[in-house]
């Protein structure tokens, strides 16, 4: 999963649903022909189902914004008209206020939009987090180039095996092992060994 490029994400995923507790959305490497590549959002369940069955996607100034615009921008300042009523059927929710980011990296498109139903967000919440949606953004578009034998030694650890084993299996010292586990983590942005494998599992390096 994408989310998973983001540094401290347990951290950051806290402070996002904080920020914004009426929920919040997150795409990203989203292309005209193929849609986003990630998905994932916190917004009421009921909401959802509605602006899915409904198909406000296509009537939503807020997502058309997202997918047009760059920067950030509140949802009270979207000038784009809201033809089917979007914005205040989703009040019914309690997504009264709310602020929308998108970025654009090597040709596909990241947006995130947060909510919440009791005030505006404020300028210095808004500048810090699209200052680290700029980051993540660029996080998204990238694959960190893992060696082949980086790889061999994940690929090891995926079953379990210890150091001294994949040492022994590769023919190599377990102080090599380690160092080659070392590099692919810092590479990945993992904090550990079990965040490694992993994020190298889901982003499909081992196969």
């Amino acid at each position: 999963m994408l989310l998973d490029r983001i540094p401290n994400l347990d951290v950051e995923l806290t402070a996002l649903n904080r920020l914004a507790p009426a929920g919040w959305i997150i795409g990203a490497n989203v292309t005209t022909y193929k849609g986003a590549e990630m998905i994932h959002t916190t917004y009421p369940d009921a909401w959802r189902k509605l602006y899915e069955e409904k198909n406000y996607f296509l009537g939503d100034p807020i997502a058309l914004w997202s997918m047009t615009g760059v920067g950030s921008v509140r949802w009270s300042e979207v000038k784009l008209p809201d033809l089917r009523g979007v914005l205040k059927e989703a009040r019914r929710f309690g997504l009264n206020f709310g602020v929308a980011f998108a970025q654009k990296t090597n040709g596909k498109r990241n947006f995130l939009t947060l909510s919440r139903a009791d005030r505006e967000f404020t300028n210095e919440e808004i500048a810090a987090i699209d200052a680290k949606f700029q980051i993540w953004s660029d996080l998204f578009g990238e694959r960190p180039s893992l060696t082949a034998k980086e790889i061999a030694v994940l690929r090891h650890m995926r079953e379990g095996r210890e150091y001294a084993d994949i040492a022994r299996i590769l023919g190599i010292s377990e102080g090599t092992v380690r160092q080659r586990a070392d590099k692919a983590r810092l590479k990945l942005g993992a904090s550990n060994r079990v965040q490694m494998v992993a994020m190298a599992v889901a982003r499909n390096y081992l196969d």
